[in-house]
């Protein structure tokens, strides 16, 4: 029987699975398959960065409101009990 001429019939992730077999899926670029070392995403590409609404700029501003919210009840309660 001739040998496959294939260049990738034995490369394989080589991560260890749960049972302590080498993992049997195709690498990535980076040497892993994708459920072993994938690319991570962040910022934008993340699916979880959506609206920007969890942003340190935007948790920032929240707060510097609420503190202004805060002291303007604070001084209405000064006037009001003058």
């Amino acid at each position: 029987m001739k040998p496959s001429t294939y260049p990738m019939q034995s490369v394989y992730c080589g991560a260890k699975t749960r049972t302590g077999s080498p993992c049997r899926n195709y690498p990535m670029m980076n040497g892993r398959c994708r459920m072993h070392g994938g690319k991570a995403k962040s910022g934008i590409d993340h699916g979880r960065y959506t609206e920007g609404n969890f942003t340190k700029e935007a948790i920032s501003s929240r707060r510097k409101f609420a503190e202004l919210m805060r002291q303007s009840r604070e001084l209405l309660k000064g006037m009001h009990s003058k």
